[in-house]
């Protein structure tokens, strides 16, 4: 920035923070308030993230809000922000990200309200997302603008109407891995209620464009998708003891192109209903349901959220139809004995698969002879054309229970023989984990948390996914120190965002559509607060990370530490941030990314008007 510009804003700084504290303005029928905090700021960086510079410029975010004539007739918001990087600011952006967020709302108070989202960021820090630990960190820029429209007339059907644009790029810090994606969607809604039904319908277009670069070997990759889906339901009460019945009906239809994958494209038709009988003593729920397309709904899942498969999916002719009984019935006032009978007829790649499962479980409380205890466990049974299966359990129990100064709590859920979309594969599940609490003196606290989970198809090798997660802290009233481990690894797909987990087994996937991975995190955190009104707070944070996949062959990592120091005197903020941050990618021709940044700057909150 030059110098005259520098002092130009320096001096429009200070006229700023000359105003006086007003009340709202108005002109004519437009009232509006204006807030916000503005920062002088010393900004010193070094490292091929960013242009080596010592500069002495501005950062600041503030609200404007008002409306025209009465707020139900129109109304708005405007939130700018600008230079608000990690070191200087709460945005956890590494980055100056600088940017805006808008909402404007018309004829609120009418029958026919109406509303503008609009937002811009410029050069703001994301993540490429590994399940269960730390992604990559990115640097993007995005736009969106969404558009909506309603009606809502008395004893007439409610319609709404929107359309909404987004656009942005992403880059992977240290790597040559770009995207660039656009979404559309136009989405219409509809709620009426007559004669004791209550009706719902509406349609929904999504279209999604992505761009890869910097893939393995050099591959770059287009991929776009668009899906339409229809939906109706219908609710109505039964005359008996507050009973319902509930019909659903949804159709989606999809298409995706991918430029190393080729074309795939499929409809999903999914009907289902229930009804709720509540008998006295003996409740009863029936539920049907039924899909002509198994593995295309993944797929469809995928599109619909905007995460387009890098690779597309192949999805040969499959349907579904299930139907259950279920009930549950108070033996003892802390004994909750339930069943349940289904029944489901598939058909995949020319294959009829049946089965049928018998299940039992029981609820007990254990408030008198183990307080804290929650128990529920149950057995399923399940049998098929070539005979009985194993039986399979399912069960779940949570404990809390205070110990003097100990406070534990503790948890465990396990299934298994669960059935997934297709019968003739089972997962196994487990999860468990706890916390303890203990008041070491009056003023000083220890907690620790763990958690664990594991999930498995046990027809498929190497289709399992694991990971756990530990926490620990000491909080005292001037001052808290945590640590954090974790650490996942197993099956994953490839999208624009990251990797998405899959809860298909592996062996349905081409091999192209697969990424194994794993990743390990793990870092540190102080705060103190010595006298009032000022604050130091400090945190590193290390990942690493392994992908194996023919277009993603990579292993990585991410370093961060952080450092901020604030004092707050009256409506003066001064404030000294330190930010260190390094990221490598084995796959990556480049050098690893790094940035040391760090700022001293005094910030004011100030009311404009």
């Amino acid at each position: 920035m030059a110098w005259g510009l520098r002092v130009r804003c320096l001096a429009g700084l200070a006229l700023l923070w000359a105003l006086p504290a007003g009340a709202q303005v108005a002109w004519g029928d437009l009232h509006s308030t204006a807030n916000g905090q503005l920062t002088t700021l010393y900004v010193g960086n070094f490292g091929n993230t960013a242009t080596d510079e010592h500069s002495l410029g501005f950062a600041g975010a503030g609200t404007i809000a008002g409306d025209y004539y009465n707020p139900n007739f129109l109304s708005y918001s405007l939130l700018p922000y600008y230079g608000r990087s990690q070191d200087n600011s709460d945005s956890a952006s590494i980055t100056d990200a600088s940017g805006y967020n808008g909402t404007v709302n018309i004829f609120g108070g009418s029958h026919f309200p109406g509303f503008v989202n609009f937002n811009q960021t410029w050069n703001s820090s994301g993540t490429f997302g590994i399940p269960g630990v730390a992604g990559l960190t990115t640097d993007n820029n995005n736009h969106a603008v969404n558009v909506g429209w309603g009606v809502r007339l008395p004893d007439l059907p409610t319609f709404s109407i929107g359309y909404g644009d987004t656009s942005g790029t992403s880059s992977v810090l240290g790597s040559e891995i770009s995207t660039a994606s656009t979404i559309h969607n136009l989405n219409f809604g509809s709620t009426y209620q007559v004669d004791g039904f209550y009706l719902t319908g509406g349609f929904i277009h999504l279209a999604t464009d992505i761009g890869i670069t910097g893939l393995e070997n050099g591959e770059s990759e287009t991929a776009n998708g668009s899906s339409n889906q229809y939906r109706f339901t219908a609710q109505h009460g039964i005359p008996y003891n507050n009973s319902n019945f509930y019909l659903g009906f949804n159709r989606t239809s999809y298409t995706s192109d991918d430029s190393l994958g080729g074309e795939n494209y499929g409809t999903t038709d999914n009907a289902n209903a229930n009804v709720n009988l509540r008998f006295p003593k003996l409740p009863v729920t029936l539920t049907a349901d039924y899909t002509d397309n198994l593995l295309g709904s993944f797929e469809q899942q995928l599109i619909s959220s905007g995460q387009v498969p890098v690779a597309s999916i192949i999805t040969p002719e499959s349907h579904q139809l299930s139907v259950e009984a279920s009930t549950f019935y108070n033996v003892l006032p802390n004994l909750i004995v339930g069943g349940f009978v289904d029944r489901t007829e598939e058909y995949f790649a020319g294959q009829n698969l049946g089965f049928t499962q018998f299940g039992l479980n029981m609820n007990y409380n254990f408030f008198h002879k183990l307080k804290g205890l929650t128990f529920n466990a149950g057995l399923v049974d399940s049998a098929t054309q070539q005979g009985n299966t194993r039986v399979g359990f399912v069960g779940n129990a949570n404990y809390n229970r205070n110990f003097g100064k100990w406070e534990i709590g503790a948890f465990v859920l396990y299934n298994q023989n669960t059935q997934t979309l297709l019968g003739n594969y089972t997962m196994s599940t487990l999860n468990y984990g706890g916390t303890v609490k203990r008041q070491l003196t009056q003023n000083l606290r220890w907690v620790g948390v763990s958690n664990l989970t594991k999930s498995v198809f046990e027809q498929a090798k190497g289709s399992s996914n694991h990971g756990e997660s530990f926490v620990t802290m000491l909080i005292w009233r001037r001052a808290s120190v945590s640590g954090n481990y974790t650490q996942f690894h197993g099956t994953s797909i490839l999208t624009a965002t990251g990797l998405v987990l899959t809860p298909l087994p592996p062996v349905l996937f081409s091999p192209s559509n697969l990424v194994l991975y794993s990743g390990t995190s793990y870092g540190a955190s102080v705060s103190v607060f010595p006298v009032r009104n000022l604050s130091i707070s400090t945190a590193w944070s290390k990942s690493l990370s392994n992908t194996t996949s023919p277009l993603l062959l990579s292993n990585n990592g991410n370093t961060n530490y952080y450092g901020l120091m604030t004092y707050q005197y009256r409506k003066l903020l001064f404030q000294a941030g330190f930010t260190k941050f390094n990221q490598s990618i084995s796959s990556s021709s480049i050098l690893p990314s790094m940035l040391t940044s760090y700022s001293f700057g005094v910030t004011r909150w100030f009311k404009g008007f």
